[in-house]
């Protein structure tokens, strides 16, 4: 309550909301990244950390990220390289697919090479979010962060 009776002005209003949404997405999610290119792994979590997101687990296998997503409880976030080697993108929603409790809690944002539309269609037929291109840039992670419902 002590933080409540320092609120006196609508920028501390503005303020306090800012970080009630920063705390509810730490509590809500996990972060996770499986990203190929060098400046991707190096873009997200700068990016995010500017967001307030202090943690984002980024690797280069899939099989290890699918493992972390299946035991945890929470939500995930993943951003996820459609041509990594060991669980490609396809294999990783096939993967969520079979287990629908994980699937619903899963928020998956793709990242491609520039792919035709019919093909971006069937991808988010599949249940991806959001589709960004390689390598990753700020203006469509903003995008695609708010297609997920995280409005960076």
């Amino acid at each position: 309550m002590a933080v409540l009776e320092k609120v006196s002005t609508l920028d501390d209003m503005k303020a306090l909301m800012t970080e009630l949404h920063r705390v509810k997405i730490k509590l809500l999610y996990d972060f996770y990244a499986v990203l190929q290119d060098f400046s991707s792994k190096k873009l997200l979590p700068q990016w995010l950390q500017k967001k307030s997101v202090n943690e984002v687990i980024v690797k280069d296998s899939g099989n290890e990220i699918l493992a972390k997503i299946f035991a945890s409880k929470r939500n995930s976030i993943v951003v996820y390289d459609l041509e990594t080697p060991d669980l490609n993108g396809l294999q990783f929603l096939a993967n969520l697919e079979k287990k629908p409790e994980v699937k619903e809690k899963c928020k998956v944002i793709l990242a491609t090479p520039r792919l035709p539309m019919d093909a971006q269609d069937k991808l988010l037929h599949l249940g991806v979010k959001a589709l960004i291109s390689k390598p990753l840039v700020e203006s469509e992670l903003k995008v695609a962060f708010g297609k997920v419902g995280l409005d960076y």
